[in-house]
């Protein structure tokens, strides 16, 4: 299994594509979470109004470090979600696509040692990409306050490590999602195809569409999804100011976290199925 560590890492830790996807990430953290929030708050038109009768200099508290881990947060759902599937399809995928299946499976360790070790190198990708994560958000948070003259205040250690542990859980579910997708269908195209479906189309449409007719039923299906458990995890963190009306998390941190871990458990389970048992050429 180290051997293939190695071989993954040196060929993923090269491959600009991984690198993009994490770039884009923090690129969309830098303008949706902090950018132009600061300008439509430094810059109100005369059309803005403060939500829930909140003034701007409150408003503005969500961007300084304080509340740094809660304004954060709200970036690791659908866009962190779709980014990691991305990740986990492209490392498998990739491998069909490029005809190196036969080539790899053909040399030594076996199947089983070949995946751990792609399984192993997405998890410390998972891990950079959430320390980078936190570490933009910080400074950028640092920097907005700062420049605004702001007392700098940082949120408990243990925050920020609840924080972290749950970034990288949501990352490493979906990214093993995106995994067992491209090995079930030998691509990437597909497999990233149908794992956005999937995200927008049922986590991010359907629930909220369903949500409207106030059924019962409906919430408890939703306990059962990817989705909707990260999004209760984050939610579980808070926001950085009361929102009249805002929803509660559907399931306690708790749960989320078991349902997450269940869930990379299986994935991990159907992919090592699928290897072991199925002619992959």
């Amino acid at each position: 299994m180290i051997n293939s560590f190695k071989a993954e890492w040196r060929k993923l830790r090269q491959r600009p594509a991984v690198w993009v996807l994490g770039g884009i990430m923090l690129a969309a953290l830098i303008l949706f979470g902090y950018a132009f929030n600061w300008i439509q708050l430094s810059f109100p038109s005369k059309n803005f109004h403060p939500e829930a009768g909140l003034t701007i200099a409150q408003l503005k508290t969500a961007l300084y470090p304080i509340n740094f881990v809660k304004n954060s947060l709200q970036g690791v759902g659908i866009v962190g979600s779709i980014l990691t599937l991305i990740l986990g399809a492209l490392v498998v995928g990739s491998e069909f696509g490029w005809g190196t299946v036969k080539t790899v499976y053909t040399q030594r360790p076996g199947r089983l040692q070949t995946l751990a070790g792609q399984v192993g190198v997405v998890s410390v990708i998972t891990v950079i990409f959430t320390v980078a994560f936190y570490a933009v958000a910080a400074l950028t948070s640092l920097g907005i306050a700062l420049g605004d003259g702001a007392t700098i205040t940082w949120p408990a250690t243990i925050d920020i490590l609840k924080a972290l542990g749950a970034t990288w859980l949501i990352f490493e579910s979906w990214s093993l999602f995106g995994m067992t997708l491209a090995y079930l269908f030998r691509q990437s195209a597909m497999a990233i195809g149908i794992g956005l479906a999937y995200v927008l189309a049922i986590e991010g449409i359907l629930f909220r569409l369903l949500g409207g007719f106030d059924a019962g039923w409906v919430t408890t299906v939703e306990k059962l999804f990817l989705g909707q458990n990260a999004g209760a995890l984050i939610k579980s963190f808070g926001q950085p100011f009361a929102i009249p009306g805002a929803a509660a998390p559907i399931v306690t941190a708790g749960v989320a976290v078991l349902v997450l871990v269940v869930y990379s458990i299986v994935f991990a389970g159907v992919s090592s199925l699928v290897v072991r048992t199925r002619d992959v050429n």
